[in-house]
């Protein structure tokens, strides 16, 4: 069938964009006119995704106006698709009836979530207001911890007993599929222990009166409650899935992981890994309190600032050496960046290489190797580059050979310590990511100080 243009929206480059700056300048209007049905209208016409990122932009007033107006149903997605600060703050200006009309019509998951990140004893009265089965249900769901396979599954699953024809199963199929999307369904036993999965192309080819046992693919990979979220999304990444059982330690079926929330898991740790490398944490995203902020990023700054006056006392140490030699001022700041950058650069290709798995430990070796060599090769250039000027400069004082030599050395030696903190914080058991950013900069300053004067100190007595 040809689909005229009409009934489908083609978004090119920036088309995205565009179209929600034009959606939210709709509704801006709208807002101020006052006119809640032509907003009602426009609100429940639009994607959940969207409205989601019309109630970040707009004031906090507004986006609860805006909020008012949706459905049920689609309120309940909007919900879900929101940050869990912005999630907790619209949950907090809502009622418990209120609320807990709104879990009840999102996914469990979703739903325990939210109720995850607000106060005890409310999300217990919110509970309360529930029907007791889907009280449970989240219940169970919620004592997972966030970040691991049983904090992302969702309990909605199609599970059928393997006795079951394919001619019944799709009966059950149709009957689920009014209310959600269906994936995979799994085939189980009497005990619902997991016996395979079932993909919707195989039963749709398959006889009609064949069971589901003599379909389903005995061997499906499957994950535990307890699994971090990490891993299993690398598992959905390397074998292209679109979902993922999870089982219990007696393998009893309990519950799916979906390709779209791994989507959202392969964001967050994005996110979080750029934000470790930046010395701070999601944490100061969901608690933007000024006193959160200052208890999350102080204790890293100082840290560096103990770094930085660690530099100060290198600079006292070689005093003499200025002394005798003052030109040697000039070129510290392009010693410590230079080393400085070089580290950054290594840091952030080991990280992303750990997180990703490229870096298993058997090639650790010949990666480490690979980058000494690459910062050879620039240090060498960059050093090359150094002399030359500083000779001008200094009218061929020994200058030139001192930040010659310590602009290589730095180079090399800030590459290696990029890559070898990162490798030795997986060692130990901490996050290569917190190896980066602040921590990186401030041991590279003090390194490259040290060779910059300790080079010159050599070459002074060498030549005097």
């Amino acid at each position: 069938m040809i689909e005229s243009k009409e009934s489908s929206e083609v978004l090119g480059q920036g088309g995205l964009k565009a179209r929600r700056e034009v959606f939210v300048e709709t509704v801006c209007e709208a807002l101020a006119a006052g006119d809640d049905g032509t907003l009602r209208l426009i609100l429940n016409d639009e994607h959940a995704a969207d409205l989601a990122e019309l109630v970040r932009v707009l004031e906090e007033e507004a986006g609860q106006r805006c909020m008012g107006l949706l459905e049920d149903r689609l309120s309940a997605r909007v919900m879900a698709e929101l940050d869990p600060a912005m999630a907790a703050q619209v949950a907090a200006d809502l009622d418990e009836r209120a609320l807990a009309g709104l879990v009840g019509e999102m996914a469990p998951d979703a739903a325990a979530d939210v109720l995850a990140d607000l106060p005890e004893d409310r999300s217990d009265e919110v509970l309360a207001l529930l029907p007791p089965e889907d009280a449970a249900e989240l219940q169970d769901l919620m004592e997972h911890p966030e970040d691991t396979g049983g904090g992302i599954m969702t309990s909605r699953l199609v599970a059928v007993p393997r006795e079951v024809t394919v001619s019944r199963a799709v009966d059950l199929l149709r009957a689920w599929a009014e209310e959600e999307e269906i994936l995979t369904v799994f085939v189980v036993d009497e005990e619902h222990r997991l016996v395979g999965t079932v993909s919707l192309r195989r039963m749709l080819l398959a006889n009609r009166e064949a069971t589901m046992e003599q379909l389903a693919d005995r061997e499906p990979m499957t994950v535990r409650a307890d699994m971090d979220q990490e891993e299993i999304a690398a598992i959905f990444s390397d074998y292209d899935l679109l979902a993922l059982p999870v089982v219990d330690e007696h393998d009893e079926l309990i519950g799916q992981v979906t390709v779209d929330d791994i989507v959202d898991v392969i964001h967050e740790e994005a996110t979080e890994d750029n934000l470790k490398m930046a010395a701070t944490s999601s944490r100061e995203m969901e608690d933007p309190s000024i006193p959160g902020v200052v208890r999350r990023r102080l204790p890293w700054l100082l840290l560096c600032l103990a770094g930085t006056l660690l530099t100060g006392g290198v600079l006292d140490l070689f005093s003499g050496v200025l002394a005798s030699l003052s030109p040697l001022v000039l070129f510290v700041p392009a010693i410590m960046a230079m080393g400085g950058n070089s580290g950054i650069q290594t840091s952030t290709v080991t990280v992303r290489a750990l997180a990703t798995g490229t870096l298993p430990r058997g090639r650790v070796g010949p990666a480490l190797w690979r980058e000494l060599g690459a910062a050879a090769g620039i240090g060498l250039l960059l050093g090359s580059i150094v002399f030359m000027v500083a000779h001008l400069w200094t009218d061929g004082s020994p200058v030139a050979p001192s930040a010659g030599l310590a602009m290589f050395a730095a180079v090399l030696l800030s590459a290696g310590v990029g890559a070898v903190i990162p490798l030795s914080f997986r060692a130990t058991g901490i996050d290569p990511a917190v190896a980066s950013g602040p921590l990186i900069t401030t041991l590279n300053d003090i390194l490259s100080l040290v060779i910059y004067f300790g080079v010159a100190g050599l070459l002074l007595r060498w030549t005097a």
